[in-house]
């Protein structure tokens, strides 16, 4: 077993579209703000496919939003062969 996790970082951003009941919008907020250390859990997913920690498959059976792949190309990189 393996952990997988998104990180939103507290900024004046994230605490205003909270308090605005935006919440919805959160995921973008992840995705563009990778530099600051915040990370989606498809993007961890990926990660996790490119380490050959899991296949691909099981990172689509668990990712959360649809639509977004988690394959290590959507993030630039290449899975390393075995």
């Amino acid at each position: 077993m393996v952990a997988a996790f998104e990180v939103l970082i507290a900024t004046h951003p994230v605490r205003n579209l909270i308090r605005e009941g935006r919440s919805n919008q959160l995921q973008n907020v992840m995705f563009t703000n990778q530099k600051e250390g915040m990370q989606t859990l498809e993007n961890s997913l990926a990660a996790l496919v490119v380490d050959n920690v899991i296949t691909y498959e099981d990172a689509m059976s668990t990712r959360l939003t649809e639509g977004i792949d988690p394959h290590p190309r959507a993030i630039g990189q290449e899975p390393y062969s075995v």
